[in-house]
């Protein structure tokens, strides 16, 4: 069995769901983000041979651009009024995080997803976002 991380983003529409295992069941799903938007922002963070681009999904290799992507999805998705420079301040903040912080604003958003769905999602992005100072 191979111990290489495999992490999927499945897009319906101009919906996404992250799943760590194909066949699993998703950690966090709904969320309004577009794949080019994601496509965008790996670009940006110069690690696009990590990823897998198919045309309904993205397969990422590597367990740290599948906690960055999540939370940066989760980030975007709570934003109402996407202006260039909220999504450029959005996408520094969550590259200049480090393991510790990145670990941490994952596990508080799938979990949140687990106990309250979308909403608590929105506060984690919400929180996350006046925090790093995104919204001002």
């Amino acid at each position: 069995m191979s111990t290489q991380f495999k992490g999927f983003i499945l897009f319906r529409g101009y919906k996404a769901s992250f799943k760590r295992e194909l066949f699993a069941k998703s950690e966090v799903s709904k969320l309004k983000v577009e794949k080019g938007d994601l496509i965008e922002f790996v670009k940006n963070t110069n690690t696009p041979a990590k990823i897998k681009i198919t045309k309904g999904s993205i397969r990422v290799d590597d367990e740290i651009l599948y906690k960055r992507l999540l939370v940066y999805s989760i980030a975007l998705s709570g934003i109402r009024k996407r202006n260039p420079l909220r999504i450029l301040r959005l996408s520094e903040a969550i590259n200049k995080l480090d393991d510790y912080s990145l670990h941490f604003w994952y596990t508080e958003a799938v979990s949140m997803f687990k106990q309250k769905g979308l909403r608590g999602v929105r506060r984690v992005s919400k929180s996350l976002r006046v925090l790093y100072g995104v919204d001002k």
